[in-house]
Formats: C-alpha cells, sequence, structure tokens
C-alpha cells in the first residue's frame, strides 16, 4: 500500500485543481501509481500586435530638447488614436533626457542634450499594421520596435490544449497499466502548470512587397498556445 498527499480527488468530478487552490488530501492506494507530466500545444492566428514607438532628438539645451521631443511625440500619440488605437491601449514606458559627448584625443566634448519618448501601443485591426507603420514615419516616429503577435483573448484555445493534454495523459497511462497487467486507471490528483500556460510564435512566412503595395509588408505567423499538466493515476484491475 502507497500513501499520496494529492492536490485534490478527482475520481469522477473532472475538475482541474491549480496549486492556488490545492488541498492538502492523503489518501491510501492498493496498487501501483503513475506519475506523468504532460505538455501539448495548439496553433492560432493571432488577433493583436504590440509594439514599442516614439521619438528621440537632440538639441543644444535640456529645455529644447525636451520642448522639440514633446511636439513631435503629440504628433505621433496622435496619429496612433487616428489610426484606431484606443487611449487605454497606449502606454508611456520610458522618457528620457540625457547629456551627450563625444570624445576626441583623449577629450570629453559635450554636444548637447538627447530627449527621448517611449509608448506601447496595442493594434487591434491586423489588417491596418503595414499602413499603420508607415504613417508612423511620416508623423516623426524615429524608433520602432516589434511588432509583438498575441491573442487578446486566448482562453479558448487554451481549452483547447488542456483537452490534448487531458487525452494524452488518459491514453499514456492506459497503456501503461495494461503493460504491467492492470486493466485501466483511476486518477488522483491533476495539476495545472503556470510554467506550461501562454504561446509563443510559430515560425513566420516571409513574403515580398508586391508592386501594387505600398505599405510595409507584414506576416503575423501562427502562435502556438499552451497547457501543461501534471498527473497521479492509480493502475486498477
Amino acid at each position: 500500500m502507497r500513501s499520496l498527499i494529492i492536490a485534490a480527488i478527482l475520481a469522477s468530478s473532472g475538475l482541474v485543481a491549480t496549486q492556488a487552490m490545492a488541498t492538502q488530501v492523503s489518501i491510501t492506494t492498493a496498487n501501483p501509481v503513475i506519475d506523468l507530466n504532460i505538455s501539448e500545444t495548439v496553433e492560432a492566428r493571432p488577433d493583436i500586435a504590440t509594439f514599442t514607438t516614439g521619438v528621440q532628438n537632440m538639441s543644444p539645451t535640456a529645455s529644447e530638447a525636451v520642448r522639440a521631443n514633446n511636439v513631435q511625440m503629440a504628433s505621433v500619440v496622435a496619429r496612433l488614436k487616428k489610426l484606431g488605437i484606443a487611449e487605454k491601449d497606449i502606454q508611456t514606458t520610458q522618457i528620457s533626457l540625457n547629456q551627450q559627448f563625444d570624445y576626441r584625443d583623449g577629450q570629453q566634448i559635450f554636444k548637447g542634450y538627447q530627449a527621448s519618448n517611449m509608448v506601447n501601443a496595442k493594434l487591434r485591426d491586423l489588417k491596418k499594421l503595414g499602413a499603420f507603420l508607415d504613417a508612423l514615419a511620416v508623423d516623426g516616429a524615429t524608433n520602432f520596435n516589434g511588432p509583438v503577435f498575441g491573442i487578446d483573448d486566448d482562453s479558448t484555445f487554451q481549452d483547447a490544449a488542456r483537452d490534448k493534454v487531458w487525452a494524452t495523459a488518459m491514453q499514456l497511462a492506459r497503456n501503461l497499466a495494461r503493460k504491467a497487467g492492470y486493466t485501466d486507471v483511476r486518477i488522483l490528483r491533476v495539476e495545472e502548470s503556470d510554467q506550461g500556460r501562454g504561446y509563443s510564435p510559430m515560425p513566420m512566412v516571409a513574403r515580398t512587397m508586391d508592386a501594387s503595395e505600398k505599405s510595409t509588408p507584414i506576416s503575423p505567423g501562427e502562435l502556438s498556445v499552451g497547457a501543461s499538466m501534471s498527473f497521479t493515476f492509480e493502475m486498477v484491475r
């Protein structure tokens, strides 16, 4: 007989116990157990793109650098809103002002002040992304990083990944039990790992710009949405 400390007894409920909700319950098993860690993914098309953009400039004085930076940044933010990005999806991430120097013949020569202002923005219509980036450059944006593609609501894909994990775990556990001379398994414990959740980019397919296209070519590709769970099964006759 083997005693287990488990997160929850799930013999027939089908509920998943997370680490945050785990209740320590001690049960005793009459048969050997199988411990499994299973991860699965499903592929999905992204529907949002997050990027960082902003302006950077140099001026002889700090006040001039800040003033010029504010004017350019106001134009960039106005363009973001005009192109359909909601105010809630625009967030300032960095404002900086630094002295700049050149070094010649071992001498430090003052060049001026460099001011910069950066924002994170989230675009929810990916069809506009190429034209969007081109428009930002026209309005004075001097820096751009991204895009990072994502899924605004990935709950459906997370559920699909969990279903795959569950099916894989049940099939593997039953196969192992039968090899050991048992007929089936009884599930004792299920825990979902936060480390296995979320999504990662899949390889993107590059495309060339057609002669009729005037905007930056963008290929969103696909994202891999994952789930990871650990299981304990008791083998039964």
